[in-house]
């Protein structure tokens, strides 16, 4: 069997070497060595925070697990992330800083319900083994009873049956296929095609669990006074459109895993506040006031913020960069034709993008892996990259013109790209219109609101173009962004270059390094056809007020793991009284 700690050293002396390297380039905000050692730790207080999104479902086999982003806070997952490989507080090995959402490697997994996480030799065979002593919210009908591995099977099982699953509707290959069982009550084993293991590791990362005899008796856990978890905090109010509170959990399992709070229970928190706040200047200015106690922006925004030298703050490139798709699977469609997409991409000024629009400060070459250390050995910089590539990200409307006439397009076309209806979205598209109708190609923008806009991208069943995120990081080895007809595949590219480089990295893994080296060797030939054109990346930012302690600007403690940080932060409460608030 292998287990999930298993890793071999060169990588991981690789990997660290590679991360300490980037952020003193100006890769993260934060090392290590930034983070101060913080007291022993208090528990009580309150945190507030406005999440990433309001909740638009609390069931994440009914409603797709990020439009369910509370759930991290009152139900747990099977394998997340191992806090103490991050900064934690100043006490951890910092081997990541645990800034991406959609990313982790194997080796810095190590929390959540599973105990241990290994695998067959031949990659056909999962075994959970899961922690003793996890009870679930005291509430009916489960009343404080033990989680046991009926329940985590029972879990698995809805994600890949029922017809709203993220498993069944993202990886339906590997529902045709997989057999879930609880041999006992602390061991899951799943069954699988070898080709499906890393699809198979991935789910456990982001799928939740719950229990059993509630889902029975409920039908699904999609309402929110139905909610009971094993997680930290238990759900006790809910406001459409204002608020969420969750209080403590005090019969919680988990223990800090390092540092002078080592083996305290957790968490530390009385309370978690999630204020919905959808004004981006309606939300700065409680954070400004301290009505909330952290704040995620954009580098715009993030001026003022720098200007007030009491706040602590982190920046970091983001793993899920925006990006123009274009569909080629369109018959007679001008994008089908390399000469075109080369085109856009040289009538596009990427660097007065990243100079007037993001401040001067991030990175041009951000698909289909943005530059953060974690995916260092999967990723070429743009220094590195044949000329010809490397001159994709320049600017040079002669070229571009040239390639259009004789792709046929001498005058250009019109086509229309549909964006999500922000700021951040029709702002830099604007950009790109002026720069693309230099060369006569006259972009229309239809901004959609979120519901239409990600049922767009879902189903992609746009006209012409889309502008939005890829996948994150952590799915670099299936090649999601393009190849097959998943979501992000969002030019709907069909390569058998691309296919093939695809099949060899899923069957490298769980082997990292091999499918790293694959995916490098691949970067060149994929960026050349110009299947999609990323914008620059801007660093994206994390501040908090300093009474927020045992926090280096987490985002994601494993795979979309949003705000699951809550259960190891506590609050310096006389700290907050001396500064007014």
């Amino acid at each position: 069997m292998r287990h999930q700690k298993a890793v071999l050293t060169l990588v991981c002396l690789l990997l660290v070497s590679l991360m300490a390297g980037l952020i003193a380039g100006g890769g993260c905000g934060r090392g290590p060595a930034d983070v101060a050692p913080g007291e022993e730790p208090q528990y009580g207080g309150a945190l507030t925070i406005v999440p990433v999104l309001e909740p638009l479902g609390f069931d994440d086999a009914i409603r797709a697990h990020h439009l369910c982003p509370s759930l991290r806070l009152t139900n747990d997952i099977i394998w997340e992330g191992n806090w103490a490989k991050g900064y934690a507080g100043g006490y951890g090995s910092g081997e990541t800083g645990w800034f991406l959402s959609g990313g982790y490697r194997l080796e810095h997994k190590g929390g959540g319900l599973a105990e241990s996480v290994e695998w067959s030799e031949e990659n056909d065979t999962v075994i959970l083994k899961l922690h003793q002593g996890v009870h679930w919210h005291d509430k009916p009908p489960t009343n404080g009873r033990e989680l046991t591995a009926d329940d985590v099977a029972f879990s698995i099982e809805r994600q890949y049956t029922l017809d709203t699953g993220y498993q069944k509707m993202t990886y339906p290959w590997v529902a045709e296929s997989i057999e879930i069982s609880a041999v006992d009550d602390y061991t899951v084993v799943i069954e699988c095609r070898p080709e499906h293991l890393g699809d198979v590791l991935g789910a456990l990362d982001f799928m939740t669990v719950f229990p059993r005899d509630a889902v029975e008796q409920f039908g699904d856990m999609n309402d929110w006074r139905n909610s009971i978890g094993t997680g930290p905090f238990i759900l006790t109010d809910y406001v459409p459109g204002s608020s969420l509170t969750f209080v403590r959990n005090d019969n919680y399992w988990g223990k800090n895993p390092v540092g002078p709070g080592q083996d305290d229970q957790l968490p530390y928190l009385d309370e978690v506040k999630l204020l919905i706040v959808a004004d981006e200047s309606t939300r700065d200015a409680a954070f400004r006031t301290g009505a909330i106690d952290m704040l995620g922006c954009d580098w715009e925004r993030a001026q003022e913020f720098l200007r007030m030298s009491e706040l602590e703050h982190a920046r970091y490139l983001s793993d899920m960069g925006l990006v123009i798709s274009m569909r080629q699977d369109i018959e007679d469609s001008p994008f089908a034709d390399v000469r075109v997409r080369q085109a856009l991409a040289l009538a596009m000024d990427n660097q007065k993008i990243l100079d007037e629009y993001y401040g001067g400060e991030g990175a041009l070459l951000t698909w289909p892996l943005s530059p953060v250390p974690e995916y260092a050995g999967a990723y070429v910089p743009l220094e590195e990259l044949p000329a010809q590539v490397q001159e994709l990200y320049g600017y040079d409307l002669e070229k571009a013109k040239q390639l259009l006439a004789d792709a046929g397009y001498p005058d250009g076309f019109k086509a229309t790209i549909v964006c999500h209806n922000t700021r951040e979205h029709i702002d830099v598209l604007s950009m790109v219109k002026d720069m693309w109708a230099k060369v006569g190609v006259e972009l229309s923008l239809d901004p959609k609101d979120y519901a239409t806009y990600t049922s767009l991208q879902a189903k992609r069943t746009y006209d012409d173009m889309f502008f939005g995120s890829r996948s994150g990081a952590g799915g670099y080895y299936k090649a999601r962004n393009f190849t097959g007809t998943a979501m992000y595949n969002t030019s709907h590219v069909d390569d058998p270059v691309l296919n093939q480089a695809r099949d060899e990295m899923v069957a490298a893994y769980p082997d990292e390094a091999r499918a790293d080296a694959i995916h490098r060797e691949l970067m060149p030939y994929l960026l050349e056809q110009a299947y999609a054109i990323p914008m620059p990346a801007a660093y994206s930012y994390r501040f908090w007020w300093p009474w927020v302690r045992n926090y280096s600007g987490e985002v994601c403690v494993g795979y979309y793991n949003w705000d699951n940080y809550a259960k190891y932060v506590w609050i310096d409460q006389e700290l907050k009284e001396s500064m007014g608030y």
